[in-house]
């Protein structure tokens, strides 16, 4: 097994777009499986994804953001919250989503997903989130296109 998933896709959209698809709750909600994350997306700050359930907000992954240069990068933990998993750091998983604009109306977005090899339950981990992001992959590039 790989410690890192690496994902790569052209988008035709500029930079603040596509910052604006993985930071808005509402976009996120249309390629996330329905959940939502509300932040400020500044370090420091939680990075909590939730479902909607009876009227209570349910969180299913949670998270605090490393780094964030809007339009150029987000990186943030990641903590599947509903799992058996114990929840220490060493549990966590890292995302960064990295744009470089290749011109005014297409960004090149990077997705790296690490720790995989340390996290308990890692191999089913690693192996759900290349599915998940078989399925997100495309529609956030979609989101992102349509503005």
């Amino acid at each position: 097994m790989e410690n890192s998933i690496v994902l790569k896709t052209t988008i035709s959209a500029n930079t603040e777009s596509v910052w604006d698809t993985i930071t808005n709750p509402d976009k996120i909600e249309q390629y996330m499986f329905g959940s939502r994350c509300e932040s400020d997306w500044k370090p420091g700050s939680k990075a909590n994804f939730f479902v909607e359930q009876d009227d209570k907000n349910i969180t299913v992954v949670k998270g605090e953001v490393i780094r964030s240069i809007p339009q150029k990068l987000l990186e943030h933990t990641l903590f599947p919250a509903n799992s058996d998993l114990e929840d220490t750091l060493e549990n966590y998983i890292v995302i960064l989503y990295e744009m470089e604009e290749v011109d005014e109306n297409t960004t090149d977005l990077t997705i790296t997903q690490k720790g995989y090899k340390y996290v308990d339950n890692g191999l089913q981990r690693y192996i759900d989130t290349q599915k998940g992001w078989k399925v997100a992959l495309p529609k956030l590039k979609e989101i992102a296109e349509e503005g």
